[in-house]
């Protein structure tokens, strides 16, 4: 559209201000709005993983000086105040690691159990579900171990926590499965100690092939 005169022009504008204009300035208000709700959460993310950091550092410290009841409390205080952080999963890993050194399997049972669940990080659950699986048969129960294990694991940890199964079976009696365990960790790969591991399978041994 062409106006012939500047007062048209105007005139124009003030029609499409009228009938535009309060939408306009919704827009920017809504858009300045987003920005500065941004910009707030992405400051209190960063507040939250260095506070996050720092628990998690004073763990691992309490941990070293052997102070075993402050490294749980702390990974406590880090699970209920930033559940969703890598740094609880690693934390109450941690005092796991404390509470088994102190005796306290029960404990170390509670805090592996969080990380088997809450880990955001596959690879952190899967380490946190076989020390469980561990830690449930030093407690004496067998099979609430081989329930922790994964189901399911990428190729990088299956050789681990087949072994692991391998002896939780052998626990338990069931010479067979651990052989079968044994052998598909083998294959698998990836083990703390292949030599170690084909050792415990030497043992297993059917009679008929022993020589």
């Amino acid at each position: 559209m062409s106006y012939e005169t500047e007062e048209q022009q105007v005139e124009a504008l003030k029609a499409w201000w009228d009938e535009n204009g309060r939408a306009v300035l919704l827009g920017v208000g809504l858009g300045i709005l987003i920005i500065a709700a941004y910009n707030f959460w992405q400051n209190r993310k960063e507040a939250n993983a260095v506070e996050a950091s720092d628990l998690y550092s004073q763990s691992v410290e309490a941990l070293r000086a052997g102070d075993t009841a402050k490294a749980q409390e702390l990974a406590d205080e880090l699970s209920d105040e930033h559940g969703s952080s890598l740094y609880a999963a690693y934390a109450k890993m941690t005092a796991a690691r404390a509470a088994i050194e102190g005796g306290d399997l029960d404990a170390a049972a509670t805090h592996l159990q969080w990380a088997a669940k809450n880990a955001d990080l596959e690879d952190v659950k899967v380490i946190a579900q076989m020390r469980l699986a561990r830690v449930n048969a030093e407690r004496g129960d067998v099979e609430a171990g081989l329930k922790a294990l994964p189901k399911s694991v990428n190729e990088a940890f299956k050789g681990m926590v087949e072994e692991v199964r391998g002896d939780l079976q052998l626990l338990s009696g069931d010479a067979e499965a651990a052989r079968a365990a044994y052998e598909a960790a083998l294959e698998a790969g990836g083990v703390a100690d292949p030599g170690t591991l084909q050792i415990k399978l030497n043992d297993l041994a059917a009679p008929a092939d022993a020589s």
